[in-house]
Order: structure tokens, then C-alpha cells, then sequence
């Protein structure tokens, strides 16, 4: 698969070897048909980083959806436990705090994998975007460039 960077790599390529322009000193001749496949490429590995943010959106789902099943599984087994455990005064007062603390853990678990989760897809997506700026920059330049030289 090939990257924005390879593809800005053959742009500038094409350009360095390109053919000065007659009577002109900064002026070149550049393949067109070259340039437009490059930039249809270009183009085609876009939708790449958006797969891979939806990607990363769907695992990121998965992961609050097993965090909240565990929490209510957590939590059931829970009220099971204290619910068995409600004959006697002092084991039914340990089973509520048992079940408190496994739903406090249960709840800490989905917050802690909910945050890694958001924070992972933030990450990724932060990423993704600033090599999209980059590479936006970079084409913006090379642009430049052709129009001035």
C-alpha cells in the first residue's frame, strides 16, 4: 500500500528530473499524464485513514460494549452473592461490601478501559491528522514551488 509520503516522494521525483522549459530558467516540463496518475494515487490512499479511523471507532466500541458487559456481569454475580448471603446479620454486612467493592472495581474497570480506549482513538486520529497537515504542507510547498520556479 503505498503512503502519502511515497507518493510526495515521486511528485518531488518527477519534478527534480523534469526538463528545463525552453527559454526559460525556472520553467519545466512535466509529464502530465505522470503527475495526474500521481496525484489520482494520492488521492486513493486518503480513504485509508479514514478506514482506519473508522477502525479504530469500532474497537473502541467493542471495548466499552466488553467493559459494560463485564460491569453487569460483575454486578449481577454481585446481588447474587449478597442475595445468598442475607440469613445471617454479620455475613450479609461482609457480602454488601464485598458487592460494593466488586461494583466500585467493576465501574473503575469500565472508566479506566472506557478512558484508554477514547484515549487511544484520540491518539490515533491526532496522528493521522497532523500527517495529514503535513503532507497537505508538503503538496502546498511543492505547489509553490512549481509556480514560482
Amino acid at each position: 500500500m503505498e503512503t502519502i509520503d511515497m507518493l510526495i516522494n515521486e511528485i518531488e521525483s518527477e519534478v527534480l528530473k523534469a526538463k528545463k522549459a525552453a527559454f526559460s530558467n525556472s520553467d519545466i516540463v512535466i509529464n502530465k499524464a505522470v503527475l495526474l496518475d500521481l496525484i489520482s494515487r494520492f488521492r486513493a490512499s486518503y480513504p485509508l485513514v479514514l478506514r482506519e479511523a473508522t477502525q479504530i471507532k469500532k474497537e473502541r466500541d467493542d471495548i466499552i460494549e466488553k467493559a459494560e458487559k463485564y460491569a453487569n456481569e460483575t454486578m449481577d454475580k454481585a446481588e447474587e452473592q449478597a442475595k445468598r448471603l442475607m440469613t445471617e446479620t454479620e455475613v450479609y454486612t461482609r457480602a454488601k461490601a464485598e458487592a460494593e467493592a466488586m461494583q466500585r472495581e467493576a465501574e473503575e474497570n469500565y472508566h479506566k478501559m472506557d478512558y484508554e480506549a477514547r484515549s487511544l482513538a484520540f491518539n490515533i486520529l491526532d496522528s493521522a491528522e497532523k500527517a495529514m497537515k503535513d503532507s497537505l504542507g508538503i503538496i502546498n510547498d511543492r505547489k509553490r514551488k512549481l509556480v514560482e520556479d
